[in-house]
């Protein structure tokens, strides 16, 4: 028979990760307005996003010596102390030192809170289901980031001035999420001998998960820039639908894995991102453009936590915190050199280029993946 896995305490977890990254989702699209709000220079919302990034980076670099101290419940309560800091400190900086400053707590808190919330709810998984469940939780995830930029834009109004109010948002669900993590339980600790080599397998998948963030860059990064370019209209709708069907998958995704296997698997759907993003270059409307909303969410929904699943497993239960800090270092690397690097590609050769490359990038990395299954 099999084991349970929409039990309670999962059900439970699932808000948590969806409260913590809600608190991103919220703030960072908003950013580089806010940016212009305190200083009228749009370069100063690019700093409030990338300070934010790098402490997020920073503290996940030391999440496994922390969770050697530390087990997964205390660390996720101090992260969103930090959050509730950082919350509190928005709604009072009008100078923006002050508020790169806050953004840095946030960052730290952000950092450790995401990364112990999505490990203890990977704990009430089934060992059987894992993959699976691995899957529901970044759906936690998926739907705070396609919510968290419509609800911000809303409160914001059309003249972007209600920030108070996004920021107050901000406080609210994070003390919530505060209140909730008292109800959990988790004493999970990293181990600090058991499997203390195999566990560094993961950042050798991590470092093949990073060509598929850094492709995928080109598409959150530039996707707007790009139509704007062409002449498009409003776009949003195709990270909706990306996210309805990245969702979506979820449902089915233990079933395709199954039926051709995760290696197998892998490469079909790299492949079918890599067609995906080369696509978007050969684009004339935004009908083309949101039918190839349908295959990316396809792609990324089952691909990603296939990535994070297999860098689970090379841990044993008690080094969970440490596997999930790696898939997000990943995420956080890709997506944060990608912003960089294709703007570059953008300034020098135009937004078609990108795409094109990107496309190739996944080629490449379906064939490296290939090399990495057969090692580990």
């Amino acid at each position: 028979m099999e084991e349970r896995l929409w039990t309670k305490k999962y059900l439970f977890s699932l808000l948590l990760v969806f409260g913590v990254n809600m608190g991103y989702a919220l703030l960072n699209s908003v950013m580089a307005i806010y940016g212009r709000v305190l200083t009228s220079s749009s370069v100063v919302g690019g700093y409030m996003i990338t300070v934010f990034t790098l402490s997020a980076l920073f503290i996940r670099l030391f999440i496994k010596k922390l969770n050697e101290k530390i087990n997964n419940k205390n660390l996720l309560i101090i992260g969103l102390i930090l959050t509730i800091i950082a919350a509190i400190g928005y709604c009072f900086s009008k100078n923006v030192y002050l508020f790169l400053l806050f953004r840095i707590i946030h960052g730290l808190g952000f950092g450790i809170s995401l990364t112990c919330a999505t490990a203890i709810s990977n704990e009430y998984v089934p060992a059987s289901r894992l993959s699976e469940g691995v899957g529901f939780t970044s759906s936690a995830n998926t739907i705070a980031n396609a919510t968290g930029p419509t609800i911000a834009l809303a409160i914001l109004g059309k003249k972007y001035t209600n920030f108070i109010s996004l920021f107050l948002l901000l406080l609210v669900i994070s003390l919530i999420t505060f209140c909730f993590s008292f109800f959990i339980k988790s004493s999970t600790k990293s181990n600090v001998d058991k499997k203390e080599k195999q566990s560094y397998k993961g950042i050798i998948i991590c470092m093949v998960f990073f060509l598929a963030t850094f492709s995928q860059g080109a598409v959150n990064n530039y996707l707007t820039s790009y139509t704007k370019d062409l002449g498009l209209g409003n776009i949003g709708l195709f990270f909706t639908i990306t996210a309805v069907v990245t969702f979506i998958s979820r449902f089915f995704s233990k079933r395709i894995q199954d039926f051709f296997g995760m290696r197998k698997l892998s490469f079909i759907l790299t492949l079918i991102m890599a067609a995906s993003v080369f696509m978007i270059s050969l684009i004339k409307n935004e009908t083309q453009l949101f039918l190839l909303a349908i295959p990316c969410g396809l792609a990324t929904g089952l691909l990603f936590p296939i990535f994070n699943y297999r860098i689970i497993q090379t841990v044993d239960a008690s080094q969970f915190a440490f596997a999930t800090s790696i898939y997000y270092c990943g995420l956080d690397i890709g997506y944060g050199l990608s912003a960089i690097a294709w703007g570059y590609v953008v300034q020098y050769f135009g937004y078609h280029v990108i795409y094109v490359l990107a496309a190739l990038l996944l080629i490449v990395m379906a064939m490296i993946d290939q090399i990495v299954y057969k090692k580990i």
